[in-house]
Formats: C-alpha cells, sequence, structure tokens
C-alpha cells in the first residue's frame, strides 16, 4: 500500500536529521524559523510563508519537494494515480496501465498568483470538444485543474494574497478533506498533497487578505532578510560569475553592506532591497568590470553598481526629505555602507 505524501516528507525530515543533515540545506535563515518550518512539515500541516520578496520562499518550497522519494504513477494519468489502485476518470477507461517513476523534484506543482486568477484555473473545467464527444454529464470531458493535478505532489502557491478571495475559497475542501467536488459532473477527487504558500505583507502593491476561513488551515512562518553573513553565503552560491572577472570576498561583503544599509532606513524607505537586489549589484559590479576590460572588480565597480540597481528598486517614503532627493538618500546609503 502506497504511503501518503504527507508520511513521505516526515519520513525524509526525519532521515535527514538522524544523519545530521540539514533538511532544508540551501535555504538560509535564523534557527528559530528553520525550526518552526520543519516542525510544521513534520506534523503534516500546510505552510504558509509571509514576508517580502527576495527572501527565498520560493527556494525553500522547491527544497521541501525535493525532499520527498520517487513516486509511481500511472502513465498519462492526470491525477497521479498509484499503480496499485487507480480510479479517476482517465484511468478508469483504461483496461491496462503503464506505470513510470516521477523523482522526488518532479513532485512540485507551481501556481503563480495574480488577481485574474479564477476559480476555474484551480479546479479545472469543461472542456467543450471532449463534453461534444462523450457527453456533458462525462467526468472524462473534465480537465483537471492545478488542484487535482497536485495529487501526491507538494502544491506551492506563490503570493497567495494576490488571488480573489473567492478563487481562494476554491482551496478550502482541500486543505480541510483532501477531496475536491466538481459541481455538475459526478466526481469527486481525491488530492494528497500538502500545500505551501507564500504572500507578500499588505503594503507591497496587489496584496490582499487571505480569508480568515483559508488561512486558519495553515501554519504562518515569518521570514525576514538573511542576516549579511547569511547574504554572503547566498551570493557565494547563487550569484552568477562571469568569465574574465575576479570577485573576492571583499566584493561579495561590500554589496551585502549596501543592501544592509538601505534596510537600515525603514523610515526613509517604503520598500527595501532584496537579496535579489543585492545579486544583481554583485552580478553587474562583475559587468561593470568586463566592460572596462580589467580582470578585478574594484569598490567603485560595486558603488555605480548599486546606483543603477537601487534607482529601480527602492520606494522612498513621501513622508522622507529625501522624497524629491533619491539620488542623494542612494549616496548616503552607500556612505553609511562603509561603516558596516
Amino acid at each position: 500500500m502506497a504511503t501518503t505524501l504527507r508520511e513521505d516528507l516526515r519520513e525524509a525530515i526525519l532521515q535527514k536529521l538522524a544523519k545530521k543533515q540539514d533538511p532544508l540545506e540551501g535555504f538560509y535563515c535564523d534557527e528559530a524559523t528553520r525550526e518552526s518550518i520543519l516542525a510544521i512539515l513534520i506534523a503534516g500541516r500546510h505552510l504558509l510563508l509571509e514576508g517580502p520578496p527576495g527572501t527565498g520562499k520560493t527556494t525553500v518550497a522547491r527544497i521541501i519537494a525535493a525532499l520527498l522519494p520517487p513516486m509511481e504513477t500511472v502513465a498519462d494519468c492526470r491525477y497521479n494515480c498509484y499503480p496499485g489502485n487507480p480510479c479517476c476518470p482517465d484511468c478508469s477507461s483504461k483496461k491496462t496501465h503503464k506505470k513510470i517513476k516521477v523523482p522526488g523534484s518532479g513532485r512540485f506543482i507551481r501556481i503563480q498568483g495574480s488577481p485574474e486568477m479564477m476559480p476555474e484555473d484551480l479546479m479545472g473545467d469543461l472542456d467543450p470538444v471532449l463534453a461534444m464527444k462523450l457527453g456533458i454529464q462525462d467526468p472524462r470531458a473534465f480537465t483537471p485543474g492545478k488542484i487535482q493535478k497536485a495529487n501526491r505532489k507538494i502544491l506551492f502557491i506563490d503570493e497567495l494574497n494576490r488571488v480573489p478571495q473567492r478563487t481562494q475559497n476554491t482551496l478550502v475542501q482541500v486543505l480541510e478533506e483532501g477531496i475536491t467536488t466538481i459541481a455538475g459532473f459526478d466526481l469527486t477527487s481525491s488530492v494528497d498533497t500538502l500545500v505551501v504558500s507564500t504572500e507578500n505583507p499588505e503594503e507591497y502593491a496587489g496584496a490582499e487578505r487571505v480569508s480568515e476561513t483559508l488561512s486558519d488551515r495553515f501554519e504562518q512562518v515569518r521570514i525576514g532578510y538573511p542576516c549579511p553573513e547569511d547574504e554572503a553565503v547566498i551570493l557565494q552560491r547563487y550569484g552568477k560569475r562571469i568569465e574574465g572577472v575576479k570577485s573576492s570576498d571583499d566584493i561579495i561583503r561590500q554589496s551585502v553592506a549596501i543592501s544592509t544599509a538601505a534596510r537600515g532606513m525603514p523610515d526613509e524607505l517604503e520598500r527595501l532591497p532584496s537579496v535579489r537586489a543585492t545579486l544583481s549589484i554583485f552580478e553587474q559590479s562583475q559587468a561593470l568590470a568586463r566592460l572596462k576590460g580589467v580582470k578585478s572588480v574594484g569598490r567603485a565597480d560595486v558603488e555605480t553598481a548599486a546606483r543603477r540597481v537601487l534607482e529601480g528598486r527602492l520606494a522612498v517614503s513621501s513622508e522622507s526629505k529625501y522624497f524629491e532627493k533619491q539620488d542623494l538618500l542612494i549616496e548616503k546609503i552607500i556612505d553609511q555602507s562603509k561603516k558596516k
């Protein structure tokens, strides 16, 4: 008998911990945040990660999925049926079922939240061509949505609070009961999934509130910006390197120091630079050195790159004395970074 996705995930995490390995290796956060996430996953609860953009929320969701072992499923089954008990409309019309194996990293379905998302995008809809061929009440005429396709996979919903509440509420039955019921069809589909969602703080454009009915089904963890030491490791690990140009550890520290200095000015800024901004400063400083034909990145290259990156990423507060003098605020940020 097949184990559930949550059982698979729990076992994978506990095995890593027994070997003194970090199940979330590659995701950088403080120990309290790491412990909270692991406790929620071991308990088999749905996870909601709240924090500003660029703090690794999508990264940790992919790391979680990669923990899962490979799964056997029926080939060409849109519902990912377990071969030992295929019971969906796709499989019920076939006499034999070919098996395939999906790697753990493939047990991942992503949904990008947006204000235009409709319930049908998640729950699926009638295929008019198949309906004419098979009949409007035939379950095979139904095209499953992302929710059904997430059966036996991690369902990752990025920016859940950009999804209209009417669409949000289509998730409630899945989170509470692990099934979907399609109106107009005699079709109830089991969905063995664990949902990992993210939301940006409400002050970000396009953000709405997650409905109380839905948020009560999640365990929420707040993710903040990484500490400078962790952010330097992120640049070492994920930052792109331009061939023919050397970047020292000091250049990495300088790039991090500039973003850190900006984040220390919340009264001046409505939007702070993310880790992506730091990565862009680091990578563009290399590009500038390459354009000049020099072999090593200099501190001046980092400062020039920072001016260009921050100009397009910062939002100066309307109450700040720098509201109409963003260039002066950027110079202040660069000066402050030299003191760190």
